[in-house]
């Protein structure tokens, strides 16, 4: 099967949670083990540039206490049930509105982003965030119509305006790729919350999966490493599979779904010590989640400011299908302009 590009909004949270990414950690040296809210407030007291962190409401979002006792440990089958049951629940929304609180660390950097989430019917997205490295500021914006998906980038005072024909890019590909759509729709990173949890499913081996009580409330958490087939993209087809993955690379990925509704509330990321321990990597939690909620009728409109040139970039997704190099990574960064 060729390999298939990954579109903007699953990309984004694709590198906000791990898939793509220029990698991100939570809390040095802490093993993953122990409370992940005192992981995102040990990478909060660094004194990151921005906002200070506000707190979690209780019960809001999985905050960990390592005396409690997992319980009812089960196999990776029961994991796999599990997180295909939670996608299929998200898909069956007419609407998920969250806040997204993420924790970030790149070694010497820890920072925090933040930011808003909506999900429609139909591929229907909406995806703003903020967030302040030092003296830079940056802000993006991810909208799609279920037709047209604007990305509105601004890191400084440089922004970039693209626009993608998801639908046009969707029937290239199911004409080149003989792969049903909701598949297809996970493969090519559309389709937000519910496509990561695909590409999750399709990147990790799950391994286990417990019960925990957090401020009285059950969460089901599961939990596994990366396929050789992910592996192999930093490694080589030939690596060990013992072979230590590049420190940028988280090496497990931990979720936490409430019991009753299945939504992931925490998707953890994890990177092995040297000393045996885990420590987050990144921390991304869904706070205030509403679903089945009435949403503006402009919720999904976005119309990009009229100064910024807009970069067509469609064409080039479609000629991953077309072209003799369609295996060959993809090259978006270029398009037909259109002020």
């Amino acid at each position: 099967m060729k390999s298939l590009p990954i579109l903007p909004f699953a990309a984004f949270l694709a590198a906000v949670t791990g898939c793509v990414w220029i990698w991100q950690s939570g809390a040095h040296g802490q093993d993953a083990n122990a409370d992940p809210a005192k992981a995102g407030d040990a990478a909060s007291s660094a004194k990151p540039a921005g906002p200070e962190p506000t707190a979690q409401p209780a019960g809001n979002s999985p905050q960990d206490n390592p005396s409690v006792a997992r319980r009812n440990e089960k196999s990776g089958a029961s994991a796999q049930v599990t997180l295909e049951s939670a996608r299929d629940r998200l898909i069956s929304y007419r609407s998920v509105q969250a806040q997204i609180v993420e924790t970030v660390d790149l070694g010497l950097r820890r920072f925090r982003m933040e930011g808003s989430y909506l999900q429609g019917t139909d591929l229907k997205l909406r995806l703003e965030y903020d967030l302040q490295v030092g003296s830079t500021a940056a802000r993006m914006i991810e909208v799609c119509d279920g037709q047209i998906l604007w990305t509105h980038q601004k890191i400084g005072k440089k922004e970039r305006v693209t626009r993608r024909n998801v639908r046009q890019i969707l029937t290239a590909a199911s004409s080149a790729i003989k792969t049903p759509q909701n598949l297809l729709t996970a493969e090519l990173g559309l389709g937000g919350l519910p496509s990561l949890l695909a590409g999750i499913q399709k990147s990790v081996q799950l391994e286990k999966q417990w019960e925990q009580d957090v401020n009285e409330q059950t969460f089901v958490v599961i939990e596994g490493g990366w396929k050789k087939s992910f592996r192999s993209k930093f490694l080589g087809p030939d690596a060990d599979e013992k072979e230590a993955l590049p420190a940028f690379v988280p090496d497990e990925v931990r979720i936490y779904f409430e019991q009753k509704s299945l939504f992931p509330r925490r998707i953890l990321y994890l990177k092995h010590a040297e000393d045996g321990t885990r420590r987050p990597m990144v921390t991304l939690d869904f706070v205030d989640v509403k679903w089945d909620v009435e949403l503006a009728e402009d919720a999904f409109t976005y119309t990009p400011p009229e100064k910024v040139a807009r970069q067509d970039v469609t064409q080039a997704y479609i000629n991953r299908f077309t072209s003799p190099e369609a295996d060959k990574p993809a090259d978006t960064s270029e398009g037909n302009v259109k002020n």
